[in-house]
């Protein structure tokens, strides 16, 4: 019977979309932008996990968060000597983009950068941004430019860390909300053909469940089983 559920074969429960119809339909065709924007080679990369990322005894510090920004500059496609990294003492939004000089400037709150997880969804955020109205493929005032910025990590492969942050920060960050996030990444799924993927375990219980039922949803919808399917 779980395999039905899964499927959508005859018999099994319906699996509902789990956002409303517009934020459904903002997704896709924010998808198919991004597709045409950056290509699928983003998916075809393993995502990106904690163990993959985060060094062994990492602090924070600026030396450290640097090379963390570096990695996710080369992950996302993004040069690095045009990122520049701040570090800020006082308390901070979660981070901030700017132009200076030319070059991107990302802003971040010494506690944050302490905390390896959050860190990284922040910087892959702001990275985001780079990619979006640093390239100037978005305007700065768009109304949606924080949603694709998250979304933009989602195509990437960073879309554990961007979940967990989406948890704990729900009522004080912009962009995707947990259940949009959720959705997202069941759709980085689908496209990349999995139904169980592993990564699902390092998401917590709320959006792991989420995911599921997005892959539910989506396998039913389509009538099949994911196998690297286009938007």
């Amino acid at each position: 019977m779980r395999i039905m559920r899964w499927f959508g074969l005859p018999g099994s429960r319906a699996a509902r979309c789990p956002v409303r119809p517009q934020e459904h339909a903002w997704l896709e065709s924010s998808l198919s932008w991004l597709e045409q924007e950056f290509g699928r080679a983003p998916l075809l990369a393993p995502p990106a996990r904690p163990a993959d990322l985060i060094p062994a005894g990492y602090t924070g510090g600026l030396q450290e968060a640097r090379t963390l920004v570096d990695l996710l500059c080369w992950r996302m496609g993004v040069d690095p000597v045009r990122v520049e990294l701040e570090l800020h003492s006082q308390p901070a939004p979660l981070g901030h983009h700017r132009l200076r000089g030319g070059n991107s400037v990302i802003g971040v709150g010494f506690g944050h950068a302490a905390t390896p997880t959050a860190m990284i969804a922040t910087v892959a955020h702001e990275l985001g941004h780079v990619l979006l109205v640093g390239d100037g493929r978005r305007d700065a005032a768009d109304p949606d430019v924080e949603a694709l910025a998250d979304l933009v990590t989602v195509w990437y492969g960073l879309g554990v860390f961007g979940s967990a942050v989406a948890v704990r920060c729900a009522r004080r960050r912009p962009g995707l909300t947990l259940p949009r996030y959720s959705y997202a990444l069941a759709h980085y799924a689908w496209l990349r053909g999995e139904t169980d993927p592993a990564w699902l375990a390092d998401l917590r219980q709320v959006p792991r469940a989420q995911v599921r039922r997005g892959l539910r949803h989506l396998a039913q919808r389509s009538g099949s089983q994911p196998a690297a399917h286009s938007l």
